[in-house]
């Protein structure tokens, strides 16, 4: 369990990150939502906004600062 907790404090230690993995997107970090539809999302982080193109959007865990999304996901832009 060592190294779960040893990972997971360096993880969280930045100032955002962002992980995608089959038909799920994680991103920690961001200060707003400023777009959350079925088929796009846009995320303000510190230095940048991100957009997300796709279709079949879902939350699946939203916290203040961190959300985990479901669908298809086809294209990412840093704004």
């Amino acid at each position: 369990m060592h190294i779960y907790k040893t990972i997971k404090n360096f993880l969280l230690d930045q100032d955002y990150f962002i992980d995608l993995w089959q038909k799920n997107i994680h991103i920690y970090g961001f200060s707003k939502i400023e777009i959350l539809q079925e088929n796009r999302a846009l995320f303000i982080i510190r230095e940048f906004k991100l957009e997300i193109l796709g279709q079949d959007f879902r939350v699946l865990k939203l916290t203040k600062n961190e959300i985990l999304l479901q669908g298809i996901i086809k294209e990412m832009r840093f704004l």
